[in-house]
């Protein structure tokens, strides 16, 4: 199954723990924390005499896909129809050297979503892997991924998202690829990898007039909606431009994620410290108080993000059990506050999940999961609830020599109002082209980001040619 995200403003729980994306295609769950990235050459002997060295070439694949969107909601107008076009190529240096290229052309002419009116081109990949002695390099444009989530945020926070499409664009689409050093090295029986990142790079965030905007600053939406809620009415006047993290060595990111098994037992710990990928709307001052309320300036800025945790998995026969837990420290969180001074303040943050997935025969796939996450805060300071319970069930079947291929993806809250809906069906046809048609369902409190956006329903037809 792949993953799935969600809206990452450093100011609500509810976002944080919904960093869910769409990716709910039912790929056999990871063990031990592994990546979704590809592994490292594996290292072989020397060539010796007698022994042929490998073929130098190129290894390259193609695809040509077209997503098309239709809101259901009035007024019904085309979302997108967005062109994408995928070129990967893979050359073997050596038995222990790699090289990846992979590049993206987009191009959407309906321009409800935040995508450049013309065509542009998106680096994927530029990525030398090797390895030696037992330790795996790799240096370049990457993604890095942890954890144990499907569909949910908790470890998985290296790479910065694109929210254009809010999270119902594929996962591996929406994440942003960064140039990073990684090492795999052998550690007291089992494996260390530390990267580095050396430098500070944002989500790609929707404009204000955009279908899936979440307001004038991004999550600023969310908490104009909590805001009116409130006995003496606050409005925004002002958003000033974001303020980012200046290019230099103290804004790199850097972790370490050390993984183990011990018997039928797989387990990570892991630490990054790195940028949250969405800006903080603080609080810039008072513009203004009225007889009919308060109007605000807002400045926001970009704040660091210190993630502890561990991930633990293992299996009983069809039953994969996979559970995750992270601690945020010094997280922003929206408070209530009167007069209003920043909006926020720095605490910890729990988030966690804890999931089952079975496969009962070759054509049927289920997986469930419960998702919770607090703030270090009594509920009486916290501008949302300070408790979040998510529950979400995938179910995912093949037929005709699994050719056609119906699933189902439900996101529900326990103690909020929210929900999310994805029934799609998929077909294949030959060996190069696929078809699928499926909608996304959003409803809730206006204060949830899937109430938010509860008329922006949509039905979704992409076709695909790859080979």
């Amino acid at each position: 199954m792949r993953t799935m995200r969600l809206v990452p403003a450093g100011i609500l729980a509810c976002l944080a723990l919904l960093s869910l994306g769409p990716d709910v295609s039912g790929r056999p769950p990871r063990l031990g924390g592994q990546n979704e990235q590809e592994a490292p050459p594996v290292e072989k002997p020397a060539t010796g005499e007698g022994q042929t060295k490998p073929a130098r070439q190129w290894q390259w694949s193609f695809s040509v896909r077209n997503r098309t969107g239709l809101r259901l909601d009035e007024p019904r107008v085309l979302q997108m129809s967005r062109t994408v076009v995928d070129g990967k190529g893979i050359y073997k240096l050596s038995d222990n050297w790699r090289l990846t290229l992979e590049a993206r052309a987009h191009y959407d002419p309906v321009e409800r979503l935040g995508y450049p009116k013309k065509p542009w081109l998106d680096p994927r990949q530029v990525l030398l892997d090797s390895k030696f002695k037992g330790i795996g390099f790799s240096l370049g444009l990457q993604q890095i991924v942890w954890g144990q989530a499907d569909g949910l945020r908790v470890l998985d926070v290296i790479n910065p998202l694109d929210y254009r499409e809010f999270i119902l664009e594929d996962f591996l689409d929406s994440r942003r690829p960064l140039w990073a050093i990684r090492t795999d090295i052998p550690a007291a029986g089992g494996s260390l990898q530390v990267i580095w990142i050396p430098y500070f790079a944002p989500g790609r965030l929707p404009g204000a007039e955009n279908e899936f905007s979440l307001g004038s600053s991004f999550g600023l939406g969310l908490i104009s909606a909590a805001l009116g809620e409130k006995p003496v009415p606050v409005s925004i006047r002002t958003v000033e431009p974001a303020r980012r993290p200046h290019y230099r060595l103290g804004s790199s990111q850097a972790g370490a994620r050390y993984a183990r098994s011990f018997g039928h037992w797989d387990f990570t710990v892991n630490y990054f410290r790195g940028w949250e990928d969405a800006p903080t709307p603080y609080l810039g001052g008072i513009a203004e108080v009225t007889s009919s309320g308060v109007e605000l300036n807002i400045a926001p800025r970009f704040d660091r993000k210190t993630v502890y945790g561990g991930t633990a998995a293992t299996n009983f026969g069809p039953v994969v059990f996979r559970t995750e837990a992270g601690w945020h420290s010094g997280k922003s969180t929206a408070v209530n506050q009167f007069p209003p001074r920043s909006g926020f303040e720095k605490l910890g943050q729990f988030y966690g999940v804890v999931g089952l997935d079975y496969s009962p025969s070759a054509w049927i796939w289920l997986s469930g999961q419960y998702f919770l996450s607090f703030a270090s805060a009594p509920e009486r300071v916290l501008l949302f609830p300070r408790y979040n319970h998510l529950v979400s069930i995938f179910a995912r079947t093949n037929f005709f020599r699994e050719t056609f291929r119906p699933e189902m993806f439900v996101l529900t809250g326990l103690n909020q109002r929210q929900y999310m809906v994805r029934p799609r069906v998929s077909r294949s046809f030959g060996d190069h082209w696929s078809a699928s048609i499926g909608a996304d369902f959003l409803g809730g409190n206006p204060i949830t980001p899937f109430g938010y956006f509860s008329t922006r329903d949509r039905l979704v037809v992409e076709m695909k040619w790859a080979k």
